[in-house]
């Protein structure tokens, strides 16, 4: 009898994890799908579906950070990338989305925080200009100004490029130490420093003759 029942049990958990694997399928397909026909809700559908079967799995959580991430829809995003940093504290990119996601969510202190996390890990000159321009925005001038300099005197930002709002719907391509020069004019001008704000968007407009936005602070002074 004791080895009836044990003969029941096992049948009965293999019949359930045949079953699990057979849905988990079903749903990797359904999302492959998706993806093929860029139907980004039914592939957030079916990930859901394949986090319920297997909870643990980073890769999917990560799948389902990216969809969220690729749509913009920050909330969701950044509570995802937690969850992977919960599991894997070193995931570097887990820890940008949840720095971008905070930013786009308009807390400004909590981005800034990661954002400086973020930058021990991987001196990245993008992430420290993102650094100084949340200072700058939270009124932390000469932090922003220190976290500027550095950015000057780095050989990296020499020949670098960034895009920049132009008006509501332009932008342009400008120096990339031409807008580390216009942002230092910005915390002069928040400090009540008209001439070295001159100064700086000078400097900004030298490296980038035709920058809209340095030329127009400059001609508003």
């Amino acid at each position: 009898m004791k080895n009836y029942l044990f003969i029941i049990i096992f049948l009965l958990i293999n019949l359930q994890s045949f079953s699990q694997i057979n849905e988990f399928n079903i749903q990797k397909t359904i999302y492959e799908k998706a993806k093929t026909y860029n139907d980004p809700n039914v592939a957030i559908t079916a990930l859901y579906n394949m986090v319920a079967i297997q909870p643990d799995n980073v890769l999917l959580k990560d799948s389902l950070m990216r969809e969220y991430l690729s749509l913009s829809q920050w909330a969701p995003t950044y509570m995802i990338s937690r969850e992977i940093l919960e599991i894997q504290p070193n995931n570097n990119f887990a820890l940008e989305v949840s720095c971008v996601s905070l930013q786009n969510l308009g807390l400004k202190q909590e981005a800034l925080n990661e954002y400086e996390s973020l930058y021990l890990r991987t001196d990245r000159v993008d992430v420290l200009y993102t650094i100084s321009f949340l200072q700058f925005e939270l009124k932390n001038l000469n932090e922003s100004l220190t976290n500027l300099e550095i950015l000057l005197n780095n050989d990296q930002t020499e020949g670098m490029v960034v895009s920049v709002s132009k008006d509501e719907n332009d932008r342009q391509e400008v120096s990339m130490r031409a807008q580390l020069n216009y942002l230092k004019g910005l915390v002069f001008l928040e400090q009540g420093k008209n001439d070295l704000a001159k100064s700086s968007f000078n400097d900004a407009l030298n490296l980038s003759p035709e920058f809209k936005n340095a030329l127009d602070k400059l001609n508003s002074l």
